[in-house]
């Protein structure tokens, strides 16, 4: 069901008042309704924890996503540490999991500044 309010981005009919634009993905902008302003800082102090940060933005899929893409490389990664020729795979595994998690609190931060700045 279509409501009467408008994306203010791209003038596409909103479902929910309160949500995010299909066609865009912008945060609608409704009189008397400022969304909460969240902190980048938080969002990547919260990184520390893969996929944490993107929870605290209400963004639960691609948190869940970090968290199971870093979790799974590094067990991986690790298990395959435990044999000499898993080695050569193992490790390289293990920095695409701590490269996935380094990325995780960079776009967390990233994601919180253009949440606050309406984009």
């Amino acid at each position: 069901m279509a409501s009467n309010v408008l994306c203010g981005r791209c003038g596409a009919a909103l479902d929910n008042p309160y949500g995010t634009c299909r066609s865009c993905g912008s945060r609608a902008a409704v009189a008397g309704f400022a969304p909460p302003r969240k902190s980048p800082l938080a969002a990547a102090a919260l990184g520390i924890v893969p996929g944490l940060g993107h929870i605290y933005l209400g963004h639960y899929g691609r948190g869940a996503g970090f968290m199971a893409g870093t979790g799974l490389l590094q067990f991986f990664g690790f298990d395959l540490d435990l044999t000499a020729i898993g080695a050569l795979a193992g490790v390289p595994i293990e920095f695409g999991g701590f490269g996935l998690w380094m990325f995780s609190i960079f776009d967390a931060y990233r994601t919180a500044r253009r949440m606050n700045q309406g984009g």
